[in-house]
């Protein structure tokens, strides 16, 4: 049960008129969502390390995950979600807003302007407008672009036209099935302009994400994600948010029917 992210009480009374809780077990589990902050790695206002590193360890992600949501999603130390071979329980950076000074002063940065690209759902502006105060602690300048799903999903794809060439900084959540592979699929180097929206590659992260997909020995596969999210990690284009989690309400007055695949098929379900 440790992994089990149960629903908060005040949670489970919203949901009693609609789910009486005596009939089954309303439960959270870690879900298989990755959510982060990204930065494009090619625009001349990032293109310095040093101003990476500085957003990277200024946005207070402890603060989003409490006023965004609702203090109930597992922290993101990386795109593997807790459970699935290569999950971390630490970041490679943390945040130090002296440090994040520092680095926007040696990079000769105070006063930078960013435009955030997010979409515009309450979670997503509700982190963005945190990173915004966060970062105007360090003198950077965030100006939020919220927008529809049509525009936010085109904007990093080169086959879409050339919005991907002012593409700056952004809120991203990914999804994926449960195993790591499918997490790391988005970021190799054949991605630049189509999902690998920070456009970076690295020939060891290539070489490691075949190795991934040819070995057996969990322990081993789990060594190999590892290195691949401190790859990404060092590329100082990242700031990790978090891995949503995903609910589920049931009756245990009720047999389900599940196909092999997963799938849910209703004509069978029955009465216990």
């Amino acid at each position: 049960m440790d992994d089990l992210f149960l629903l908060s009480e005040a949670q489970m009374r919203r949901i009693e008129p609609f789910f009486p809780l005596s009939h089954g077990i309303p439960l959270m589990l870690p879900g298989l969502r990755y959510a982060w902050i990204g930065m494009n790695t090619e625009h001349p206002k990032l293109q310095d390390i040093r101003v990476r590193k500085a957003i990277q360890r200024a946005i207070d992600v402890d603060t989003i995950l409490e006023a965004a949501y609702s203090g109930i999603t597992p922290k993101g130390h990386g795109i593997v979600p807790p459970g699935l071979p290569g999950a971390r329980s630490s970041s490679g950076y943390s945040y130090d807003v002296e440090e994040a000074r520092a680095l926007i002063q040696e990079a000769g940065a105070e006063g930078l302007e960013l435009a955030f690209m997010t979409l515009n759902k309450a979670d997503r502006m509700a982190a963005a407008t945190i990173a915004q105060a966060n970062l105007a602690e360090i003198g950077i300048v965030l100006d939020i672009k919220p927008l529809e799903g049509g525009p936010f999903w085109s904007q990093g794809l080169e086959s879409e036209g050339d919005d991907w060439k002012d593409l700056q900084i952004w809120m991203m959540r990914y999804g994926g099935s449960p195993d790591p592979y499918d997490m790391f699929q988005w970021f190799v180097r054949s991605q630049v302009g189509v999902w690998n929206w920070e456009r970076w590659s690295s020939d060891e992260f290539e070489e490691l994400y075949e190795a991934g997909l040819r070995e057996t020995d969990q322990s081993k596969r789990a060594e190999i994600y590892t290195r691949m999210q401190e790859i990404i990690e060092d590329t100082d284009a990242y700031v990790w948010v978090g891995h949503d989690p995903s609910p589920f309400l049931y009756r245990n007055t009720i047999d389900p029917w599940i196909t092999p695949s997963g799938n849910l098929y209703f004509p069978g379900f029955s009465w216990a």
